[in-house]
């Protein structure tokens, strides 16, 4: 083992964006903590199995449990619970940069999916030369894609930006002008130019934590912000002073809160403090005594400013770190002239920090309240940070007075998605189809910096499925409740048999395509008792529509339905043309044609369904064909054969525009009803029958007639 070594001459602290005391402290050695730095460190080894002697990092970032580091050109995972070394996979060629962000506010499919993605590349190659790899799984796996060929110009970063639901590439061009570019499947987006005169080997780009679409990104001469992921970027404005960082004077590090706080910290030994808003603005509050090598900065847990500085025991090879603590408000306090007092007496909402979702063509309410001081008219601001997906309208009114006869006021939300508005643009907006998460913030623009306690309210908007969101079948009439079966009989191992002459065991609703009969093990867990159908009857499963417990709607929408052994022996009441489709309609057998390996679990979903009503689709060429979209008071149904047994059925929602959930329930049907099919094992036992039945016939017949012309005795 051979310890981590940083590539760069200067002092940085990767920070969990999920848990604010634990970091990555890289310097000539590499240190992980999980207590602020309290205590003594260890540095991390590497395995010389991998790279040898020589191991240097040039990048990391913490993704979930572990931390994904470059090095040598390489990816590499570090456990950060049991300390296990694991290389990556997928990665062709050598990189310098690792990318990712972390999503703390839930652990829903939507925010894990954002903390798993990274991204590894190397900066400063042109955009026909670099290679990116991207992980879906935390870095395990990697797959490379190659930047669109119009962009033009040296890659200086790619990140994911999951408030504006894409990726991004900062380039910079041959005029020291540098943009964003932002991958999307609906929209075509590019950032505002900003100028960019440093080399790209000494540029730096923090997306501090919070989900809230800042960036901040600077060099050694230059502090710039983006309040909206780099669509707009603007110098951080320095109070009392029009040259910043000065003449000879360079940016020796930077450090940001999930709370929009940023501290810098100048080669002069002069410490910055301030806030990242829609106007950034920092001011200098602190000295001091000296920049040693070696030494960083963080905020810690409570959001006071800690300066750090490594100190080894040269005979255990481990550290101890040196704490100069800076209590913010108090360093404010001296600074000349004096800063203005806050202008804000309350900002306060239950929406803040909480998680929100807004299901298709929902609508979604929100209040904050917000007193000012008497003297103060300034007022909150409400933005959102993926304008293309969300809308909102936001209403401040006077609600009354403060005990202290203050004026009061409450600020109404409305938040929708935003091409569902009445003045939606269609190249302004994502599709319907396309979720994402938004932050929403409101915050007070120049409240100034002495609002320490005064953080912008922030809400993260989930436009997409909400996690306990499913559907029931309705379960009015079933087997044990009308006494068909009884539910001891049904749980105890209960067994049923699929004729061969009923089932494709390839879904493709091929007749004779079984080569036995199919046994099959009732599982009462799963489907309890069955509903109960008379074979005559049309029928229609009806869906209901739940949020946990509570119960919404029975589902108005499209759905399909397959039998889950492949079985086909039941038709469709209506056809295309009765349906009233004006292009061909899709079918199971379609649908599966189009999978290599067909399944109907995943052939027909929300997502490649496009309804027969739909005029842009392929001509009417079959009108003749059944259709087998259902929907409740469509007038289609399903028919059953002359057919007494047991079907699994599974129905899958498939109009896009219900919801953006993967909406299906499977439940079972017994069809009883039918006269019972007879069964011969020879031609000779037919003709046995059929004499037999002839005679019985017979005798039906004239026994009467004898019966009536028999003289009494």
């Amino acid at each position: 083992m051979v310890p981590l070594k940083f590539s760069e001459s200067r002092t940085v602290i990767v920070e969990n964006d999920c848990i604010s005391s634990v970091a990555l402290y890289m310097g000539s050695k590499l240190f992980l903590t999980a207590h602020g730095f309290e205590g003594s460190h260890c540095p991390i080894y590497f395995p010389v199995d991998y790279e040898g002697l020589l191991a240097h990092v040039t990048s990391a970032e913490f993704v979930l449990q572990h931390v994904v580091m470059a090095i040598n050109g390489r990816v590499y995972l570090y456990n950060t619970e049991d300390f296990t070394w694991r290389a990556a996979k997928g990665v062709e060629s050598m990189v310098t940069e690792i990318s990712s962000y972390q999503c703390c506010f839930s652990e829903d499919p939507s925010c894990m999916a954002v903390s798993s993605t990274v991204l590894a590349y190397n900066r400063g190659d042109p955009v026909s030369s670099t290679r990116i790899f991207f992980s879906s799984d935390g870095g395990y796996t990697f797959t490379k894609f190659t930047l669109p060929s119009h962009l033009k110009g040296d890659v200086g970063g790619v990140f994911n930006m999951p408030t504006l639901s894409t990726l991004s590439v900062l380039l910079k061009n041959s005029d020291d002008m540098a943009y964003f570019s932002y991958w999307t499947s609906d929209l075509n987006l590019t950032s505002k130019v900003f100028p960019l005169k440093e080399s790209l080997a000494v540029l730096s780009v923090i997306q501090p934590a919070g989900m809230k679409g800042s960036l901040v990104i600077w060099t050694e001469h230059s502090l710039l912000f983006s309040p909206n992921d780099g669509q707009v970027t603007r110098p951080i404005a320095v109070i009392g002073n029009n040259e910043f960082p000065g003449p000879a004077v360079t940016l020796h590090g930077i450090a940001t809160t999930g709370s929009s706080e940023i501290a810098v910290l100048t080669s002069d030994k002069r410490l910055f403090y301030g806030r990242l808003s829609m106007e950034p603005v920092i001011v200098e509050f602190k000295t001091i005594s000296d920049i040693s090598a070696g030494m960083g900065m963080k905020f810690n847990t409570f959001g006071e400013l800690v300066v750090i500085l490594p100190v080894e025991d040269p005979a255990a090879g481990c550290v101890d770190f040196l704490h100069c603590l800076i209590i913010i408000q108090q360093a404010l306090m001296s600074v000349t002239p004096p800063l203005a007092t806050c202008p804000v007496e309350l900002m306060s909402s239950e929406f803040d920090q909480r998680v929100y979702y807004i299901d298709m063509s929902q609508s979604l309410q929100l209040s904050a309240v917000y007193v000012p001081k008497a003297s103060a008219e300034i007022f909150p601001l409400v933005t959102v940070t993926d304008p293309h997906l969300l809308a909102f309208q936001a209403v401040l009114y006077i609600d009354g007075l403060t005990s202290e006869g203050d004026k009061k006021y409450k600020l109404n939300i409305v938040l929708l998605q935003q091409l569902i508005t009445e003045m939606a643009d269609p190249t302004f907006s994502h599709s319907l189809l396309k979720g994402g998460i938004s932050t929403l913030t409101v915050d007070v623009l120049d409240k100034g910096l002495t609002c320490k306690d005064m953080h912008p309210l922030n809400a993260f908007i989930n436009v997409g499925c909400p996690p306990n969101k499913h559907i029931k079948v309705l379960r009015n009439v079933t087997v044990c409740s009308k006494g068909q079966f009884n539910q001891e009989t049904l749980q105890n191992n209960f067994t049923y048999t699929i004729s061969k002459k009923t089932y494709d065991p390839q879904y493709l609703y091929r007749q004779d395509s079984a080569a036995e009969d199919l046994r099959v093990l009732y599982s009462f867990v799963d489907l309890q008792c069955p509903l109960l159908v008379y074979v005559d009857n049309p029928w229609l499963p009806l869906l209901e529509l739940w949020e946990g417990k509570t119960f919404v709607e029975f589902v108005p929408a499209d759905f399909v339905m397959f039998e889950v052994h492949g079985m086909y022996n039941y038709e469709y009441q209506q056809s295309a043309r009765s349906a009233g489709c004006v292009s061909q309609p899709q079918t199971w057998r379609s649908m599966l044609k189009t999978q290599s390996r067909p399944n109907p679990h995943t052939a027909w979903n929300r997502k490649n369904y496009v309804s027969c009503k739909d005029p842009s689709g392929p001509p009417l060429t079959s009108p003749e064909l059944e259709y087998e979209v259902l929907k409740a008071g469509s007038g289609n149904m399903v028919m059953f054969p002359s057919y007494n047994g047991f079907y699994i059925f599974k129905a899958i929602v498939v109009d896009p525009t219900y919801s953006f959930c993967e909406l299906s329930v499977t439940f079972s049907v017994y069809v009883y009803g039918a006269f019972p099919e007879a069964k011969f094992d020879s031609p000779l036992t037919l003709v046995v029958f059929l004499a037999i039945f002839a005679g019985i016939m017979l005798v039906g017949f004239y026994l009467p007639w004898f019966l009536l012309k028999r003289p009494n005795p």
